[in-house]
Parts: structure tokens; C-alpha cells; sequence
């Protein structure tokens, strides 16, 4: 892991994205494609978070509509049928959003947004957005971290999107120690979803240990920075009931 933040034009950079860290720390069920959506709304929204500006451009309305392109998702046109029936249960996995009131740190229970799309052979598809949930999901209030979109997308799993994420947040650090257990709940969270999204027929699969998926990510990633697709990799310590990333 690199131990200062690198310039954008550093090998396998691409176009960088500001992430707030509330979005790291946001807790949620998504798999590989619904990731993809979650990047997309947070690129809409990039002049927002870099800028600080409110939502008050949204004048009256309580809600934001985005519009997206499947091709921006890095989506191939086989896979669209397929992207679709992930979009359609997108509105059913809650996420929590972490939050502050009088001081006081909370969670926040939400869904992201509500998605249509039309019928058919579509290209794209609209997502409405709580304006509540947008403030959140734009608010510097912990921090914030950078990410290459292009890495981001180059990623082929659930588990490199999320580790590759992680990664980023911890940018400046020389090594980040992160709890066994709390990094298996992170990693296990899509199991979840499926008992939450009730109109998906997908049978839960066991969950792969955390040392296969630590091992598998270090490979991917380790093929897409050496290919300049990615800026970040990673080794790994496991000890103490702790996981050492370095």
C-alpha cells in the first residue's frame, strides 16, 4: 500500500473520484453489479462532494432523479439482461449510513433509491434518490479518500470492489489492522441481502473463508496494477484475531 497520496496521473490512476468516507463506511448487501450502480451515483454527484455545495439546487423537490448508461458502468451488452434483474432488486437491500445527532454517533436505516428502467432492450436506466440520502451520502463529515473509477470497474468481483475500497480509505496509511471478525461481516454481507431482497430466487451459497478471499483479491488486484489497470495492491497479515494490511 502506497504510504502518501499519489498524484492522479500515477501509474493505473485513471479519472479519481473524491469517495466520502461515509460511503466507506456505509454498511449494505450489494453484489458486483448493484457496486457498479453505487460508483455511478457517486460520479453523478462528484461537483457536490468536491465542492461542498448543497443540495438546495434541488430547489423544492425531495427527490433527485439520476440518469446512467449501462455502457458507463463498464457493462458489456451480454451482460445487460443480466445487469437488469440486479437493478430490480436494488430498492429491496437496506443500508445503514452512519450518522451524528447532538453529538452522538447512529445509524441510519435507508433505501438507496427507487430504479426504473424501461422495457425491453433499454441502454440505461433512472435511479430516484431520497434527498435525505444524498445529503449523507455527499457529507465530508468523516473524511473522505480518493479511488480510480477505472480501477474501480476493472475490479471482477464483489469481494475486490469492496477490499480495493478499503484500500483506498487506508491510502496514507503504512499498514491498517482491521478486526477478523469484522472484516469476515463486511466480506459476508451479501448473504444478508438475500434474506432481505424477498423476491430473489438465488439460494444462499456458504460463504468462502476470509483467507481465500484475501487470497484471491491480492491475486486480481496484484494482475490489474501489472497491467496498469489498477493503483493499488496489497499483502497481508493474519494474527491475534487480527488481519494486517500493508
Amino acid at each position: 500500500m502506497p504510504t502518501k497520496r499519489e498524484s492522479k496521473k500515477e501509474q493505473g490512476r485513471g479519472e479519481s473520484l473524491i469517495v466520502p468516507m461515509t460511503v466507506i463506511m456505509m454498511r449494505q448487501g450489494y453484489d458486483y453489479w448493484q457496486n457498479k450502480v453505487l460508483l455511478a451515483i457517486i460520479d453523478k454527484l462528484q461537483l457536490y462532494i468536491r465542492e461542498g455545495l448543497q443540495i438546495d439546487l434541488f430547489g423544492i423537490q425531495e427527490d433527485i432523479i439520476l440518469s446512467i448508461r449501462y455502457k458507463d458502468l463498464g457493462i458489456r451488452r451480454a451482460d445487460y439482461s443480466k445487469f437488469r434483474s440486479r437493478l430490480s432488486t436494488l430498492s429491496l437491500i437496506p443500508v445503514i449510513i452512519p450518522s451524528t445527532l447532538n453529538n452522538e454517533s447512529y445509524h441510519r436505516y435507508h433505501r438507496l433509491g427507487t430504479v426504473f428502467f424501461e422495457e425491453g432492450d433499454s441502454k440505461d436506466f433512472m435511479i430516484q434518490l431520497d434527498k435525505d440520502v444524498v445529503h449523507h451520502i455527499i457529507s465530508k463529515e468523516y473524511g473522505y479518500c480518493e479511488l480510480s473509477k477505472d480501477a474501480f470497474l476493472a475490479c471482477k468481483s464483489r469481494y475486490s470492489q469492496q477490499i480495493y475500497l478499503m484500500l483506498a480509505s487506508w491510502r496514507n496509511e503504512v499498514e491498517h489492522r482491521i478486526p477478523l471478525k469484522e472484516l469476515e461481516a463486511q466480506m459476508n454481507q451479501d448473504c444478508n441481502s438475500l434474506e432481505l431482497s424477498r423476491t430473489s430466487s438465488k439460494k444462499a451459497q456458504p460463504a468462502p473463508t476470509i483467507q481465500n478471499i484475501l487470497n484471491d483479491v491480492k491475486s486480481e488486484l496484484d494482475a490489474l496494477k501489472a497491467e496498469n489497470k489498477s493503483d493499488l495492491s496489497f499483502t497481508y497479515e493474519e494474527g491475534g484475531g487480527e488481519v494486517t494490511f500493508k
